[in-house]
């Protein structure tokens, strides 16, 4: 059985793609199992010295004790519901250990998100055995804080990746800039062509910071109208002078752009942002 995942990570570049595969498989074992309540079968993943840290910040040395845990919380815990599991990251730290970042969520029966939202963020590590596959070493269940009503500390951080975004313009460094785009992003630059997707976004930055006009400009930018829309859905306005000495003196500003920001497993990213260059003023 394979998970069905989101595009995930893997370092080194040149680790075994067969082995980041079963890994991948192992972390969908993780997830059958909790989803059938088969405890015999979760535990035959573990190293017999593994440790686990529950939820809850439990600490489990051991498979006797991690046994022991399983067999009383396990069965009945996924009644009327149900869990996915999303492989985020691999990192092969030797050829025979390797750490898997993971995405969880649990849902409803359906298969549908609950009402709030329950994340986590377990991080798995494994060791090959000598029979060539690999037993979980030491777990971790990270559990994702219930996002809030959007308030102060939400503003800050729109403030911070834009912020991020004038740094990385004014010192050409396309990946600053495009840092906190969602992967499914979407941009209409003041040419009105569209990028779509965060690779593409990165792409064009690159090109455009690396010659022409944009490399030697700079720019000073000041985000206004922020109206949330949800509580994990805001606009705003972002109004872009070419130095924050102009901006001081009250001139018009050289271009506006719409940002449409949302909130996604605790972190504000830049979903959509449509730019519009400003006539001079007459």
């Amino acid at each position: 059985m394979k998970l069905t995942l989101a595009m995930h990570t893997i370092t080194p570049a040149g680790a075994s793609s067969l082995d980041a595969d079963r890994l991948v498989e192992l972390v969908a074992v993780v997830e059958l199992t909790q989803r059938a309540e088969d405890v015999e079968g979760f535990l035959a993943l573990f190293d017999p010295e593994a440790v686990w840290v529950t939820g809850g910040g439990r600490r489990l040395i051991g498979l006797d004790t991690i046994a022991a845990f399983a067999r009383s919380v396990l069965p009945g815990g996924m009644a009327g519901g149900s869990v996915r599991y999303e492989v985020d990251h691999i990192r092969f730290i030797t050829p025979d250990v390797a750490l898997t970042g993971v995405r969880q969520e649990y849902l409803t029966a359906k298969g549908e998100p609950l009402t709030p939202r329950q994340l986590g963020l377990p991080t798995y590590l494994w060791r090959r055995g000598a029979g060539g596959d690999w037993s979980m070493v030491a777990g971790q269940n990270t559990r994702v804080p219930q996002e809030g009503p959007f308030g102060p500390e939400d503003i800050a951080a729109l403030h911070a990746i834009v912020r991020d975004v004038q740094e990385g313009f004014n010192a050409n460094d396309a990946e600053l800039m495009t840092a906190h785009f969602a992967s499914d992003a979407l941009v209409v630059n003041a040419l009105g062509k569209v990028h779509r997707g965060r690779d593409e976004i990165v792409e064009s930055s690159r090109a455009g910071l690396a010659a022409g006009f944009l490399r030697e400009a700079t720019a000073y930018y000041r985000l206004g109208d922020i109206v949330p829309l949800t509580d994990d859905v805001v606009t705003a306005t972002k109004d872009a002078w070419p130095t924050e000495e102009a901006a001081r003196a009250g001139g018009h500003p050289e271009m506006r752009a719409l940002y449409v920001f949302v909130r996604r497993e605790g972190r504000w990213l830049i979903a959509r942002r449509s730019n519009t260059l400003v006539p001079a003023a007459s």
